[in-house]
């Protein structure tokens, strides 16, 4: 199977891994990637955007750790308080 492929298997999952991303990170197909404004229907996921050097551009999700999950819930409560 060819990298492209591989990386295509990858970036085409509804949710990847933190180390997936780090696998998408080193491969030589990828020219950049960027974290972009979340996504309101994925509140609990960090967006980036992934963009190869053929110029194709796709965009991946990142389940948020729980740490971030409780600092954002904590944050909100303290707000409406």
């Amino acid at each position: 199977m060819s990298d492209y492929h591989k990386l295509m298997r990858i970036v085409d999952k509804e949710t990847i891994s933190m180390d997936e991303l780090r696998q998408i990170t080193n491969d030589e197909l990828v020219s950049e990637i960027k974290e972009t404004a979340p996504d309101k229907k994925r509140k609990f996921m960090m967006r980036y955007e992934v963009r190869l050097t053929n110029g194709e551009i796709y965009y991946v999700f990142v389940k948020k750790p729980w740490y971030m999950i409780l600092s954002e819930l904590s944050n909100k409560n303290k707000k409406e308080a």
